[in-house]
């Protein structure tokens, strides 16, 4: 894992997140990419105070920007300039939540 050390993101910042696939609530499915953040907040992880990451193309999940952080490289060689955006599924043997 790379330990590169990131400042925390400001509201408004763009970050990359990964891609999000789910075996039983597929209409919650993200497909990776840049995405912009709408709110940081300490949260407890492991048992110590880090950052925690919102934004607006998956909304309801936060990142864990402690383990985020050393991802954005890679990240962004794999998404470049793509932007994150809901890709649902809505197969019903996707959903059986």
């Amino acid at each position: 894992m790379n330990k590169t050390v990131m400042t925390i993101p400001k509201v408004g910042d763009e970050i990359y997140v990964p891609t999000s696939l789910h075996m039983s609530h597929g209409r919650d499915d993200v497909e990776g990419g840049l995405a912009k953040v709408t709110s940081v907040k300490p949260g407890i992880s492991g048992g110590k105070t880090v950052s925690f990451v919102t934004v607006a193309e998956h909304p309801g999940v936060s990142y864990n920007w402690e383990f985020l952080a050393p991802e954005q490289e890679k990240l962004k060689k794999d998404f470049g300039e793509g932007r994150a955006h809901p890709d649902p599924d809505h197969r019903e043997e996707f959903n059986e939540w």
